[in-house]
């Protein structure tokens, strides 16, 4: 539990120099949850479920996500005033804008992400928050550990071989991509089990503002959740109290640790007062 900025920096200090010896150069990640939503704590928006509802079957999840891709692809382009490019582009942006995917932010800024803890918290503070610490390079040697990792290039290699002209056989992250009709139908390109770490390029100012990282889910909803719970996880939980709430915001304040910082446009410019607003009027 962390009570100050103090306690929380020196918290993760803790973790990267004694507990877990992570190399100086090396990032940490971190992503932000409200304490409240503890039933869905590490899954991604297409995989969390209303209130009080039970998850729909994966298969018809995955479905929907390429229903709204698809969407996304025919409608972006005349919205956005930069080209779109296609798969990856189109996808990252899609959950940047709010379209629930597979893909679960993470940023490699400490305080970027305890911005996202508290930003939308106001007095009366009901609930407190959460910070997932987590040292991706552990994650991604467990990952290439992993024997669906090489049933996943097998996979992917076989199908290139019959279909050359139209995949790349060093590709084979594209079986993380929204899953349609005929991938669901071929068994050689099923969405995979196993998450995927990805370093994406930064297609938007606001990825690259909040120093964002992506883990892009398979078909397992509670895979890391079900990780995280183990005694030998490198993914920490930092719990931040509703007491606590008002004194972090300050602090992130006077650290220059705004809205329209983490959001650079006129929307974070304009929620960054409303919030100078809640606390003055």
């Amino acid at each position: 539990m962390a009570n100050t900025l103090d306690e929380y920096l020196s918290q993760i200090a803790f973790l990267r120099d004694d507990h877990w010896d992570v190399d100086d150069h090396k990032e940490l990640w971190f992503r932000a949850e409200d304490e409240a939503h503890h039933a869905t704590h590490l899954q991604p928006g297409l995989y969390r479920p209303r209130d009080g509802a039970a998850l729909k079957p994966i298969k018809e999840l995955l479905a929907l996500e390429n229903d709204l891709y698809e969407e996304f692809n025919r409608c972006a382009p005349q919205l956005s005033d930069r080209p779109i490019g296609e798969d990856w582009d189109a996808y990252f942006l899609m959950q940047h804008h709010g379209v629930p995917t597979r893909l679960l932010d993470w940023t490699d800024g400490a305080l970027i992400a305890l911005h996202f803890a508290v930003k939308n918290k106001t007095p009366p503070f009901k609930s407190g928050a959460v910070i997932h610490v987590m040292d991706p390079h552990w994650l991604v040697d467990r990952l290439n550990k992993n024997p669906e990792r090489k049933d996943i290039e097998k996979r992917w290699a076989a199908f290139n071989k019959k279909h050359p002209f139209d995949t790349d056989e060093f590709t084979w992250e594209n079986l993380y991509l929204p899953e349609d009709e005929w991938d669901a139908s071929t068994k050689k390109l099923r969405t995979p089990k196993i998450p995927l770490l990805w370093d994406s390029p930064h297609v938007s100012r606001r990825i690259a503002a909040q120093r964002s990282r992506f883990m892009i889910f398979g078909s397992d909803p509670l895979w890391l959740s079900k990780l995280a719970a183990k005694k030998s996880s490198r993914i920490h939980t930092i719990n931040i109290p509703a007491s606590a709430l008002g004194q972090m915001k300050s602090a992130l304040r006077d650290a220059g640790i705004t809205e329209s910082v983490i959001f650079p446009d006129l929307d974070g410019l304009g929620r960054e007062l409303r919030q100078v607003w809640d606390a003055r009027h």
